[in-house]
């Protein structure tokens, strides 16, 4: 049987309940927002509410005040607010209250592998890439091109 996808305003709801009770839950990637360290359709993310204040680096499942779910990387903590920056990004969000998180992310599932923050991929992405906000875009270029080398190059 294959999974269901179902749209946010249903299973969210659903989900933040869930999280709320102490649940940790699955949540297949959709964007790319978080290319290169989470590929939508093939990265699964385990979800559990925050039992403290998020650190830069940590992954945070908000919702904006437009209702829209967001997974995004900490760039900046202060107590009570967040700004967030997707590892595909240039553009910093925030500052957003603390409310707005209602979980963060535990683990990553890539194909049969788990990966958690302890993993020097995960370490990478949550540290110096960080730090690359202004050399993101060159770089993600060259991901891309030898990631979708045929979409890029026309044929």
């Amino acid at each position: 049987m294959s999974p269901r996808t179902l749209p946010a305003a249903v299973l969210m709801p659903e989900y933040e309940a869930l999280l709320r009770d102490g649940a940790e839950l699955p949540l297949v990637i959709s964007g790319e927002s978080m290319l290169p360290f989470l590929r939508p359709g093939r990265d699964t993310v385990f979800l559990k509410r925050p039992d403290a204040p998020l650190q830069r680096g940590e992954i945070a499942f908000y919702r904006r005040f437009d209702g829209s779910y967001i997974l995004h990387r900490v760039y900046r903590a202060e107590p009570g607010r967040y700004w967030f920056l997707g590892d595909a990004q240039v553009r910093v969000e925030g500052p957003l209250p603390a409310q707005c998180v209602f979980a963060h992310v535990t683990a990553v599932r890539r194909g049969e592998r788990l990966i958690r923050p302890k993993h020097l991929f995960w370490r990478f992405f949550a540290g110096p890439w960080m730090n690359l906000v202004r050399l993101r875009l060159r770089i993600l270029k060259v991901y891309r091109w030898f990631y979708h080398p045929m979409k890029e190059n026309g044929e």
